[in-house]
């Protein structure tokens, strides 16, 4: 892989820098890094690789567009380059985020794009789903997405499938998925037991692969498609990850928030590298060490608060939103949309959650900072 090295030492550097990791560890991993890399980038020409979504036959590129913070530009930009599948949800960046998509999609052939809406509203009405879209310039969605955290039991609720078929009938939609960042397995083996669910869109993260081994096979044997969203990709660490993430089956497309034409060039890049399994190993090993400390946003800390905080919300809208994906707006509108639950004032900082925090990141800590910056 091309830079791997010089890409590897510097973050190595960063991590015996912060003390996460010793320099006997890092050294080990970088001779294999050293003597096993040996791929070569394709063709930078070619199209973007398109893969079928499971079940639903859609065939969507490897790289899809997640609308946060995005323009009607790199969007177009991102249609010219062969990227065919875009998600977005009503009150991202306010609503800015789908008007955006909605822009760039005027006038396109419909059939040859494909659409992800978030439901982000109460299900019993329809007035939020006819508004998406009106914005978007279409009269369906081809996949729309269940926002459902740390709830199997709503996941598998009589109240989603009849939404979702009423909606259907309507001609409003056509496959039914489920997006999570909070609970995620359990919210996607609940979704997998139902048999209703055609995709899954949860968190994923390189370290989190082992975990996610038994519903990648579920996946695979019922068809299910999957995309993985909130990877904590930056242009750094592109050429490394994706295609070590898209060697994962069943994972069809990395959705990620692009706000530049240069960020739609290199990911797509990044997806043309091709890596061998000794690369991948290493790659994965590297990933262990770096997410270290890092929310994966599976909610432990929510069932282990004695006041109701929700706290991996809270840490979501830093951590993910404000330090990895640079967007404060969205960061500030999320945590505004907690309500009480993110009143930290309430924390009495008895450590619980962080002492039940699988990754050992510092929740207290996120917590109050989530307060100051937002408040």
């Amino acid at each position: 892989m091309k830079g791997t090295r010089r890409e590897f030492l510097g973050q190595s550097a960063m991590l015996i820098a912060s003390g996460i990791v010793g320099s006997t560890a890092i050294n080990k991993i970088a001779e294999a890094v050293s003597s096993k890399t040996t791929t070569q980038p394709e063709n930078s020409s070619s199209p973007i690789e398109k893969r079928i979504l499971g079940r639903t036959g859609l065939k969507i590129s490897v790289i899809s567009v997640g609308s946060i913070g995005t323009t009607q530009n790199v969007v177009r930009y991102a249609i010219d380059n062969g990227i065919n599948f875009f998600h977005t949800a009503l009150n991202y960046n306010s609503g800015k985020a789908i008007t955006e998509v909605g822009k760039a999609l005027k006038g396109a052939k419909k059939d040859s794009l494909h659409v992800g809406l978030k439901v982000t509203w109460n299900w019993k009405t329809d007035d939020d789903l006819a508004k998406s879209l009106k914005i978007l310039g279409r009269d369906y969605v081809d996949i729309l997405f269940f926002n459902i955290h740390s709830n199997p039991k709503l996941v598998a609720s009589p109240e989603a499938k009849e939404t979702f078929e009423r909606w259907k009938k309507q001609g409003k939609v056509r496959f039914m998925g489920l997006t999570t960042h909070g609970g995620m397995k359990e919210c996607m083996e609940s979704a997998l037991a139902t048999g209703w669910y055609d995709c899954l869109m949860p968190t994923y993260t390189l370290d989190l692969r082992d975990s996610y081994a038994d519903i990648f096979k579920k996946c695979q044997q019922q068809k299910v498609g999957f995309i993985a969203m909130k990877t904590n990709l930056s242009e750094d660490n592109a050429n490394q990850t994706i295609p070590v993430m898209l060697k994962d089956k069943p994972v069809t497309t990395l959705c990620k928030s692009l706000r530049s034409l240069s960020s739609v060039k290199k990911y797509i890049e990044a997806s043309k590298e091709k890596v061998t399994d000794a690369d991948a190993v290493t790659i994965l090993k590297l990933a262990a060490l770096t997410n270290l400390g890092r929310c994966h946003m599976c909610g432990t800390c929510n069932g282990v608060c004695e006041n109701g905080l929700a706290v991996s919300d809270m840490i979501r809208c830093v951590d993910y939103y404000v330090d990895a994906a640079n967007d404060y707006e969205t960061g500030k509108t999320t945590y505004a949309a907690l309500g009480s639950e993110r009143d930290a004032s309430r924390c009495t900082n008895c450590g619980q959650c962080e002492n039940a925090c699988p990754n050992k990141v510092p929740v207290r800590h996120l917590v109050k900072r989530a307060r100051e910056i937002f408040v």
